[in-house]
Formats: C-alpha cells, sequence, structure tokens
C-alpha cells in the first residue's frame, strides 16, 4: 500500500500502521495472499478493545484458509475516513465483503456510523449491485435482534468454526446477487433479500479440533503481552440476565494439553471463559504454571469456585481480584440466576484476603421491580464487610438491569431513568465514602436495551431518518434512538431464540 499524501489521511494510515508493528504473530502466514475474494473482518470498537477479543483473531484466522479468501482486519475509531486495515494498509473501500463482529449492542452505532461515512445504504434491501456485501457474526447473531433483519444483507448466526467447510464451498469472487444466492443455501445464514431465516445455529462441539489459540499478540489491550486461549465456550450455569448462559449451551472444554503445550513455550497465557473456575483441570494448569513461573491471567471467577491455590497464584501477578455478586441481597440474587449465599460471598472476600489481595473490585446489578430500599442498601454493608476482612480497597462498578432478548427476563421492561436514579442516590448513601464507586452511564445503557429491544419497524424509521441527513453524528442517532426507549413495549409472547 503507498502511502497517503494527504495530512489527515496519513496520520490514519500511521496509526493503524503502530497498531500493527505492536503485534507479534505467534502464526506464521496466517494472510492468504494468495486469496482473490476480498474479505474485511470489522470489529467496530477501538483497536484495544478488538485486540483483547480472541474471536476476532480466530475467524481473521479462520477466514484465511477458505482457499479463495483474502481477510484482512480492521478496527474502529471516530477519527478515521479512509479505515485502512491493520494487515496491509488497505482501504476498505477496495473489499467486497464487510464482515462486521458484532458482540456488543452498542457497537452498532459504530457500525452504522462506517455504513454512513463510507455512503452505504444503512438499509439490506435498498443497497446495490456496486456495495459491498454487509455480513454480521458475533454473540448478538445467537439470539432473535430485529436490527439483524433490517442492516445486515446477510447474518452467519453460530461458531464459526463450524461454518469453514460449507463457507469453502461459496466463497469465491461472483457478483453480489450471486454470493447474497450462495449465502442462503447455508442452514446457519440469514438472508434477508430473499426473506430466508436461518434453520440453525452453527455449533462447533468439540474446541480441540481447532483449538481457539489467538494468532497474535497483541501490546494493548486488556491482555497485552498475552496469548490469548478459550479454555470453555457456552456456560454451565443458568443466569437469568445472561445470553451467554441462554444462547450458547452446552458447555464445552479445551483439552488441558492444548495449554501445556504453550506453556512449553513459555509464553504468557490469557485464558479466556464465562467462567475460568469452570474449566476442569484448572488447578493442574495452575501447578504447572506454578513449577515453570508462567504467568497465566483469566478472563472471570465465580465466586463461589474460588480457592486459596488459585488466588495466591493470581496474587502473584496483580495487585486486586474481581468478583460479581450482582446483588447483596440472597432474594435479588435468586431472581437473576446467581443464588450465591451470604456465606459464599463473605468466604471469597476471606479467601482474597487471605491469598495477600488488598484491593477488591465488585460488581453489582440494580434496577430490577422487587428491590426494596433495603436491597439497595445492603451494598454498602456489603462494602463495611469488606472493610472489616480487611481490604484497604474496595472499588464497586454498577450497573443498571437490561433486559436482553433470549434471556430468562428478556421480556421485563428496563427501567425509567427517573426510578434508576433514585436508586442509585440510595446506593451510593449507603456506600462509605472511601469507596471508590462507579455507576455505568444510563444512556448508555439505555441504548443498549434499545439496540436489543427495538422491533424492525422501529429500525426501518430510525435508519430511514438519518438515511440521507447531511448533518450526521452519532449523538444524532443515539438521540433519536433514545427517543424511541418509553415507546418499546413488552410482548406477551417473549422473545424467540435461535436453536439448533
Amino acid at each position: 500500500m503507498r502511502r497517503p499524501r494527504d495530512k489527515k489521511d496519513f496520520a490514519e494510515f500511521e496509526f493503524v500502521r503502530s497498531c500493527k508493528k505492536s503485534e507479534l504473530l505467534i502464526e506464521e502466514n496466517v494472510l492468504n495472499e494468495k486469496g482473490d475474494l476480498k474479505v474485511a473482518l470489522i470489529f467496530p470498537n477501538s483497536y484495544e478493545i478488538a485486540a483483547s477479543n480472541l474471536g476476532f483473531h480466530l475467524v481473521w484466522k479462520l477466514f484465511n484458509k477458505l482457499p479463495r479468501v483474502r481477510c484482512e482486519r480492521f478496527f474502529y475509531d471516530e477519527t478515521f475516513e479512509r479505515f485502512y486495515s491493520l494487515d496491509c494498509q488497505t482501504p476498505l473501500d477496495e473489499f467486497q465483503i464487510w464482515a462486521f463482529c458484532v458482540h456488543f449492542e452498542n457497537d452498532i452505532i459504530n457500525v452504522i456510523d462506517i455504513l454512513k461515512r463510507k455512503s452505504v445504504p444503512l438499509i439490506n434491501v435498498e443497497r446495490r449491485s456496486f456495495d459491498p456485501l454487509i455480513i454480521f457474526g458475533g454473540i448478538l447473531t445467537y439470539a432473535d435482534l430485529d436490527f439483524l433483519k433490517v442492516i445486515p444483507d446477510v447474518v452467519l448466526h453460530g461458531d464459526f468454526e463450524a461454518m469453514v467447510e460449507d463457507l469453502a464451498q461459496i466463497l469465491s469472487p461472483a457478483s453480489r446477487d450471486e454470493l447474497l444466492e450462495r449465502f442462503s443455501k447455508l442452514d446457519f445464514s440469514s438472508v434477508k433479500v430473499f426473506e430466508k431465516k436461518a434453520k440453525e445455529v452453527a455449533k462447533f462441539l468439540d474446541l480441540s479440533k481447532s483449538a481457539p489459540i489467538s494468532p497474535v499478540v497483541p501490546a494493548r489491550g486488556e491482555f497485552a503481552g498475552r496469548v490469548l486461549v478459550e479454555v470453555e465456550r457456552g456456560c454451565v450455569w443458568n443466569c437469568s440476565f445472561c445470553m451467554m448462559s441462554s444462547c450458547k449451551k452446552p458447555a464445552r472444554f479445551v483439552d488441558p494439553n492444548v495449554i501445556t503445550k504453550l506453556m512449553e513455550k513459555d509464553l504468557k497465557l490469557g485464558l479466556i471463559a464465562s467462567n475460568v473456575t469452570d474449566y476442569p483441570w484448572l488447578e493442574d494448569i495452575v501447578q504447572k504454571a506454578r513449577e515453570k513461573n508462567i504467568w497465566i491471567s483469566v478472563s472471570s471467577l465465580r465466586l463461589d469456585r474460588l480457592n486459596e491455590n488459585l488466588l495466591s497464584y493470581l496474587k502473584q501477578h496483580q495487585h486486586s481480584f474481581t468478583i460479581a455478586p450482582e446483588s447483596a441481597t440472597f432474594k435479588i440474587r435468586q431472581i437473576l440466576g446467581k443464588p450465591f449465599t451470604d456465606s459464599q460471598i463473605e468466604k471469597a472476600l476471606q479467601l482474597g484476603r487471605k491469598s495477600g489481595f488488598s484491593q477488591v473490585k465488585l460488581y453489582f446489578m440494580y434496577g430490577l421491580d422487587e428491590e426494596t430500599e433495603e436491597d439497595l442498601t445492603a451494598i454498602g454493608k456489603m462494602v463495611s464487610k469488606a472493610y472489616e476482612i480487611g481490604y484497604n480497597d474496595v472499588r464497586l462498578t454498577l450497573n443498571a438491569f437490561v433486559p436482553k432478548k433470549g434471556t430468562k427476563l428478556g421480556t421485563r421492561k428496563m427501567q425509567d431513568a427517573k426510578i434508576l436514579k433514585e436508586k442509585a442516590k440510595a446506593i451510593k448513601g449507603s456506600i462509605p465514602s472511601r469507596c471508590d464507586v462507579t455507576f455505568e452511564s444510563l444512556k448508555q445503557l439505555q441504548l443498549q436495551y434499545i439496540i436489543n429491544q427495538a422491533p424492525e419497524g422501529t429500525w426501518l424509521e430510525v435508519l430511514a431518518k438519518i438515511q440521507h441527513t447531511s448533518n450526521w453524528s452519532k449523538q444524532l442517532f443515539s438521540n433519536i434512538l433514545l427517543s424511541f426507549f418509553s415507546l418499546i413495549e413488552e410482548r406477551n409472547d417473549g422473545f424467540q431464540v435461535l436453536t439448533s
């Protein structure tokens, strides 16, 4: 790629190139340079978040295993105009297929921003023969969300590893219409222009057949400097609010030999799972890591599965540990599907302190109809208990409950901002002043709710409003979405979840 002459374009080009230069490739020749069908794999968020997402790197590697496909990675930045690929700094306009990884509702705003900046029609049925073919994949495609019927041309539902064989048969250079027709023949695809809905979610049941190991070690992001390994896919638990629990059954685990072989290369590892503590061989892995003096970090811990051996190992490399009680009362925890007892939470805090941690991070949720003031102020009592146990630094993150389609609580309504602000005030008043407290933005949570729950007609109306606006901004789009908050009604028949 020749360097751009325009000063702004050059700055964008250099920033993307600096991100690429900071990466360490642990697999050679991932990019299929012989591929003649160019696919842009786009993570619609910052480089740091994209770099921390194992699925993004896995799909990139697997796309490039298809004989005719050359897949390059992209990420999002509000300042970008040209959008250059990470791998070769190729402009986005040169790709026939744009495949978006959609894992978080609010990233859809960034998807729309990219389409607007590149003058691509926002509504799928309005796209023309010369427009890129827009594909969505990721965790959000496991549920029947209505924006999937309006924005993407193609939705690929499920695990990408289980799609590779079929995709290899259909992905070769062809016209846009021909590619759409080919995609429509796949059981795990939805193609709006043909009113074709997926018959199944593709599921990859044996993780060891294609070990989920990142081919890239990023120097930035949450897991900087570590090789990411997915040790569990799906979840063994049944949290009432979580799409992972509802949509990604059954839980599957990677063979421990996969991790052992990586440790033999003296690589720092990041273990990824809905709950790493559910991994059946975790104790053995931790013991081997101790013996080899290898740094392993984990993406999540379930508080009733902790032990001193694990926590004391983690303490060697980190200053704090994180648990998510979700609520300070058993009544609300039962509703959320996380029925930890008070004694289990206290035991987890004691184990952390005994292992040497002086800082603990706690995650809570509020905004359920069943909550009383006693349920809210109990959070302050739990914080006080943590100080009594001996923690010097207690940090809280609280977010309002957002009902998600496909979950057990998915047909509920999100509470009004006025009610949520009153609840937040009650919580704040109960918490010791020295505690560090963060409340997630209500506006961002409301947007998350709307994007998840808004019906197809609302999406058509919203996108039609902004399609031809000359004063486009993400703020304008967000404000239009928020104006529909009070209009989203609870559906009596519940929400459909795609199942295989």
